[in-house]
């Protein structure tokens, strides 16, 4: 193994801003023919092979960065030897061709074009015999050939001149076109004119001004239309499914604008049924009335919307399903909000039939791809999806652009540490790296704080090398450094961060650092007390720090500030978010310890958090504080009584209360952390009755025991001499897959008779061997290895207890 971890992606980085890899490559805005899966790429700029990117972008994007980081141009990405374009013999195109690409295929010579045809470099135009015989094989009517040829060779003419399309994905375009209930432009203009009015109307809350333009529904639509009110998926189902073509033709727009304006509800059910079958109303008809529903009632009721086994997400399966979607003319919103709703296997199906069909996807689209497979946590789809971006041609989203590095940013916080080849390295730096990316200093960001996840003496190299290529520091940088130094306990690398950020008033003023700064004087004075150091000093020392940051109200309205303090703020300075809160709280209940004081202040938290109060109320959406005041409670066995309150209340929270004006708070249940410290306290004041209601309480609440759950209550056993349940409590823990440790060998010390526990132990190793057998189930072939480990800890871990220690009481 490589005594430089990562060794590899560093070459890689200090490679790419070289001075040898500086020649714009294929990646970066190329005219240079690439080579794509299933399809073929003539390069051009003509408005015919790329549609004006007019619509924003509908994906949630989290930035990498914090407050006040900016965005740097990053250099020229390092060059990549272009590949040729290769014709069916295999053949590659001519040089000069390759760099002279023409202006515009439509103005091409009638040779060329012929050329390009027979080189497969363009799609040929249908021919209505050719379509006439995919419609008849398909049981569809031959009729339809002079419409659909009509349609699809517009589409191949003005969208499908810049890539090759194969004779198999083209049938497949004509059946779908030829199972659509429209064929007619007509239709698909009435469609958009009373569409839009619908849209307009919702969006800007007013009255529809051009009815016209919107089909009303005719005496057969109003019958159709009450049983689809009565029973849709039922009688609608079947009167639906008996109706010839035409009738459903005339009726579905009628219908589902109806449906639109006054039971967008019911609309979901109607297009599950009208969506069934081999004819159906087109991809983008069915994927407005989604987009509608999804942009106007999502938040309301939609993302929760059930009928029977449907949900939303599988009506958004169900009607987009990928295999309809539009081979030429793909509408790129319904195929994003198929990939924001659809479930991971279905979003993987979908880019896979994208790539096999040579869909045409905008940049966004394939970000939106990029987006959620990071979201699924699918590193190797999401770094095919972001492959195809150069290949789609979209001068807005290339591979040195801002959102592909927004996406980047987030991808690389799945980046994990591989070995191979006796080094380890990064699995998706490199690749991106490969794609022709380059980093910015979000980026680089990104991939310092993983740096010192993994290895700290990497992420020196990695802020070296930010700071030898001109990457200023920022707040996301310092964040990182500061973190990785309180994690060490490196008080001296902390104080020397801190006089840099001090010395920039930007910084200094940024709300993320202020608060990692005030946490890392917590660390290093409070958490870690000394035993000779002044409670009260230390706690005026905390509240002095915070004075200087955030504003002191929510303090007082707690009830922990002295009468005699004065603040030496001016009281402009910002609200406090929960965690300064939080870590005055704890300061508070280390500096004193008297139970009076916590339960006054914990009823005031309770009124403020009723109250809705604007800084306390958050504090509540996290088991933090609870836990806090956990702790604080159980110093006393008269705290007992607060300790269940506390537990009850975070039960059942109140909750109307809690609407704030810009979100609504969802206060947390108790953890696991916070059941096991409600029952340590039992345990700890030796109330062993009432700690085994509070085990009955975990197990009605579905609680998952932890390894320090089990230990808590191993501890409680053996401090009341109770061998059989201690046992039985060690048996419970290792079934559970927790094996014993130092903590639960610390706890048996309490044991008077540490050989009767070995005795209890086997006795029920035999049991569970008898009923095994009983019920004919063979144990596990690894039983005994594990039995005969677990045996030797117990029995020399006895052997020690019984020699060495005195009994205690």
């Amino acid at each position: 193994m490589s005594l430089r971890p990562h060794s590899t992606g560093l070459a890689r980085l200090n490679g790419l801003l070289s001075a040898s890899c500086r020649n714009p490559g294929v990646y970066r805005r190329s005219k240079t023919p690439i080579v794509a899966r299933g399809a073929r790429y003539v390069s051009t700029d003509t408005p015919l092979m790329r549609e004006e990117v007019a619509e924003g972008l509908n994906v949630p994007v989290s930035d990498a960065s914090q407050p006040n980081a900016s965005h740097v141009s990053p250099e020229t990405s390092h060059s990549k030897t272009s590949q040729a374009l290769t014709g069916k013999s295999g053949q590659t195109e001519p040089q000069e061709h390759l760099n002279n690409p023409p202006e515009n295929t439509q103005s091409l010579a009638n040779e060329e074009i012929k050329h390009l045809h027979r080189r497969g470099l363009v799609t040929r135009p249908l021919s209505k015999t050719k379509i006439r015989s995919v419609l008849q094989a398909h049981n569809l009517s031959p009729s339809l050939s002079d419409r659909v040829s009509r349609w699809l060779n517009a589409e191949i003419e003005n969208k499908g001149q810049d890539r090759f399309i194969d004779q198999k994905t083209l049938r497949l375009a004509v059946v779908l076109r030829g199972n659509s209930l429209y064929s007619r432009h007509l239709g698909f203009q009435q469609w958009k004119d009373g569409y839009s009015e619908i849209y307009k109307a919702k969006h800007y809350g007013r009255e529809i001004q051009n009815k016209s333009s919107i089909l009303a529904l005719k005496e057969e639509g109003m019958a159709l239309l009450a049983k689809v009110q009565t029973d849709c998926l039922g009688s609608f189902r079947e009167e639906w499914q008996a109706m010839d073509q035409n009738a459903k033709a005339q009726a579905w727009q009628r219908l589902a604008f109806w449906l639109l304006q006054n039971d967008p509800k019911l609309l979901l059910e109607f297009l599950i049924v009208t969506t069934e079958g081999q004819v159906k109303p087109d991809f983008s008809m069915v994927a407005d009335c989604l987009m509608y529903l999804d942009t106007f009632y999502y938040e309301d009721w939609l993302k929760d919307w059930r009928s029977g086994i449907c949900t939303y997400q599988s009506v958004i399966e169900s009607c987009l399903h990928p295999t309809r979607w539009p081979i030429l003319s793909l509408p790129q919103k319904g195929a994003r909000l198929y990939i924001r709703r659809a479930g991971h296997k279905a979003v993987s199906l979908a880019l896979k039939i994208a790539q096999e069909r040579s869909l045409f996807l905008r940049g966004e689209t394939a970000l939106c791809f990029v987006w959620r497979f990071t979201e699924f946590k699918d590193v190797d789809r999401a770094l095919e999806a972001l492959a195809m971006i150069p290949k789609l041609k979209d001068d807005e989203f290339s591979m040195d652009s801002q959102g592909v590095h927004r996406h980047c940013c987030k991808l690389l916080t799945l980046d994990t540490v591989e070995e191979e080849t006796g080094e380890r390295n990064f699995k998706i730096l490199p690749q991106l790296l490969e794609m022709g990316i380059t980093p910015d200093r979000d980026m680089l960001n990104v991939v310092l704080a993983n740096a010192f996840k993994t290895n700290g003496e990497l992420g020196s190299d990695i802020l070296q090398f930010m700071q030898n290529h001109g990457h200023d520091l920022d707040s996301y940088s310092y964040l990182t450094l500061l973190k990785d130094a309180v994690a060490r306990g490196d008080r001296g690398k902390v104080d020397s961060l801190i006089r840099e950020v001090e010395a920039q008033e930007e910084l200094r003023k940024n709300p993320w650092i202020a608060s990692k700064i005030f946490h890392s004087h917590y660390i290093f004075t409070v958490k870690h007390m000394d035993a000779d150091a002044d409670p009260s000093g230390i706690f005026y020392s905390m509240l002095d720090m915070y004075n200087h940051i955030y504003d002191i109200t929510p303090l007082k309205e707690l009830s922990i500030i002295p009468p005699r303090y004065i603040p030496r703020s001016d009281g402009a300075n910002a609200p406090p978010s929960p965690i300064p809160l939080y870590i005055m709280l704890a300061t508070y209940f280390r500096c004193q310890n008297r139970l009076a004081n916590v339960q006054r202040i914990y009823g005031r938290f309770r009124e403020l958090v009723a109250q809705g109060h604007p800084s306390i109320a958050p504090m509540v959406e996290t088991d933090h504080t609870y836990n806090e005041f956990l702790i604080a409670f159980r110093n006393s066995p008269r705290g007992l009584r607060s300790c269940v309150q506390l537990v009850e209340d975070m039960l059942h929270p109140a909750g109307p209360q809690l609407d704030q004006i810009d979100k609504t708070i969802v206060p947390v249940k108790p953890s696991v952390r916070t059941w096991t410290l409600l029952l340590g306290s039992f345990i700890f004041h030796r109330q062993i009755h009432a700690s085994e209601k509070i085990r009955e309480m975990m197990d009605k609440h579905n609680v998952q025991y932890s390894d320090v759950t089990w230990n808590i209550i191993i501890n409680g056993y053996a401090n009341a001499q109770n061998i059989p349940e201690t046992a039985a409590a060690i048996k419970a823990m290792e079934q559970q897959g927790f094996s014993i440790d130092s903590y639960t060998m610390k706890s048996l010390r309490y044991l008077r008779d540490p050989e009767r526990l070995w005795v209890a132990i086997d006795e029920l190793d035999r049991k569970a061997t008898e009923t095994s057998l009983a019920l004919g189930t063979p144990e596990p072939e690894s039983t005994g290895s594990k039995q005969e480990e677990r045996d030797q800890l117990i029995d020399s871990g006895l052997e020690k207890l019984g020699s060495k220690m005195k009994p205690q009481l």
